[in-house]
């Protein structure tokens, strides 16, 4: 491992961490932007130094003279936690049996210290909070899930629903109203047909409905709201992540 971008994506793999949780984490202990392309781009040896670098190292717990210039001792190599899926992995989610697993959503920025799987969910559109780890563990009859949702538990996760932007004035039936929980299938990423997502769109996780844009190179996707004073807005598939169709939902009026 004689160069950075070798050091880098070795102890990243030693975490089962993602280039984008990485630099999600390096971001948010940093408290400005930094993308998965910057990141990548270290790993792929396109750039050679970064002012994030200590950062890095502290968000891949490997001291910073071996991370940077490979003097000192390898950091040892460790037993992460074990994950169902990258998106478990990226979540921060444990796998638990038998349950369908709820996002830790709570109101403003919030949080002390680092989680390398933290969403940031603030879009700017009627949604303001951040997902952060597990938040509760529904245990529903497997039987009602697989009818219901056409899944077992470990296919589905639950995000709340705070703020108006899916709220649609003229029909509460199709409404997503706050408070609501939101059950995503983590198996459906294709926005074909399109639909309501749950989604990581480059700044935060949002609830939209997608549709492709017809004809674009590269494809790129329109995220709209159900409430009409919030404006669509398009992204590259590229430049968002899927995490999952929404499937159902538990409304309380």
């Amino acid at each position: 491992m004689d160069t950075l971008a070798n050091r880098l994506k070795h102890r990243r793999k030693q975490l089962r961490l993602s280039q984008a949780a990485v630099a999600r984490a390096v971001a948010k202990l940093r408290g400005r932007a930094f993308s998965q392309q910057a990141y990548g781009a270290l790993e792929s040896g396109d750039s050679h130094s970064s002012a994030e670098i200590a950062a890095i190292a502290e968000v891949l717990k490997a001291p910073l003279a071996w991370l940077r210039d490979g003097k000192g001792p390898a950091p040892e190599a460790v037993e992460p936690p074990r994950f169902e899926s990258a998106v478990d992995a990226d979540l921060g989610f444990n796998k638990d049996e038998g349950a369908i697993l709820e996002a830790e959503v709570r109101a403003g920025a919030g949080g002390g210290g680092v989680s390398t799987g933290a969403y940031y969910v603030s879009d700017g559109d009627g949604n303001s909070y951040q997902a952060e780890g597990v938040r509760d563990r529904w245990v529903i009859p497997q039987a009602v899930v697989r009818e219901m949702l056409h899944a077992s538990p470990s296919h589905i996760r639950i995000f709340e629903v705070i703020g108006d932007s899916m709220l649609n004035p003229d029909s509460r039936a199709f409404s997503l109203f706050p408070g609501d929980r939101v059950f995503a299938d983590l198996r459906d990423t294709t926005p074909s047909p399109e639909g309501i997502f749950v989604l990581w769109d480059g700044l935060s996780v949002v609830v939209k409905r997608v549709e492709v844009v017809r004809g674009s190179d590269p494809m790129r996707i329109r995220l709209i709201s159900a409430n009409p004073q919030y404006s669509p807005y398009e992204a590259t598939i590229d430049e968002v992540r899927i995490i999952g169709r929404y499937v159902g939902r538990f409304t309380v009026f």
